[in-house]
């Protein structure tokens, strides 16, 4: 679907349930694993700019109609009853995942778990992990084996043994600390960067207003955001 027309049936579905009057706005993001998402915090419902180009306008609309649900009756319902029984109401499919039967981009990655289990992934696997619908905790009888472009990789090295629970809350801490740089920054207030830390800011543009000691304070869209010197790039 266009992205200019799936634009517009979001606001018109969106005026027609009132999300638009209570503040709601709707944009595109870059995700490329599912279609669409809301977030209450921000009263925005993001669509996938990929997935919405790759579907057709019957798709584009449910998954639409999937995330209004999400809004009116609050995201920390998830998937539940209640949430069903409002996407169903405002005509939806009421399918748990939007993507399924939606178009899916083609990802570099692909893994099989022992079981015939699929996992994509877009980005390069970091170590060896085994099927988490066939084992919650690692298992090497789970273990997943990797192909890059249908090309078979070399197997991972084996985990070690797993780690105590107190080496797990000293890693758990010491990876929530981001050592300090050890030279300044090459971008100075003024300029146009894209956040590229993981999550829920991904991808967003936004100015630096300020260079800080470790980090730039960046004006987005989405509001001010300190944002670590390496998980800022310049726009191009």
């Amino acid at each position: 679907m266009d992205l200019p027309d799936a634009l517009a049936l979001a606001h018109r579905l969106m005026d027609q349930h009132g999300l638009t009057q209570a503040g709601w706005t709707v944009g595109f993001d870059r995700a490329r694993t599912r279609a669409g998402v809301a977030s209450s915090s921000r009263r925005w419902i993001g669509l996938s700019t990929e997935l919405t180009r790759l579907n057709d306008a019957d798709r584009v609309r449910d998954t639409i109609l999937h995330e209004i649900a999400h809004a009116l009756v609050g995201t920390h319902h998830g998937h539940d009853a209640t949430w069903r029984a409002t996407a169903l109401a405002i005509g939806g499919s009421g399918s748990r995942h939007t993507d399924e039967g939606t178009v899916q981009p083609e990802s570099p990655w692909r893994g099989v778990c022992p079981a015939g289990h699929e996992i994509r992934r877009f980005r390069t696997p970091r170590g060896p992990s085994s099927c988490r619908r066939c084992s919650p905790t690692f298992d090497l009888a789970a273990l997943i084996a990797w192909t890059h472009h249908g090309v078979p990789t070399a197997p991972l090295p084996a985990t070690p043994a797993a780690p105590t629970a107190s080496r797990r809350r000293r890693t758990a801490r010491t990876r929530t600390r981001r050592p300090a740089p050890t030279t300044r920054p090459d971008l100075v207030a003024g300029t146009t960067v894209v956040v590229t830390s993981p999550g829920r800011y991904h991808g967003v543009t936004g100015t630096v207003e300020k260079v800080a000691r470790t980090r730039y304070h960046v004006r987005t869209s989405a509001g001010l955001l300190t944002v670590p010197f390496a998980l800022a790039r310049p726009a191009r």
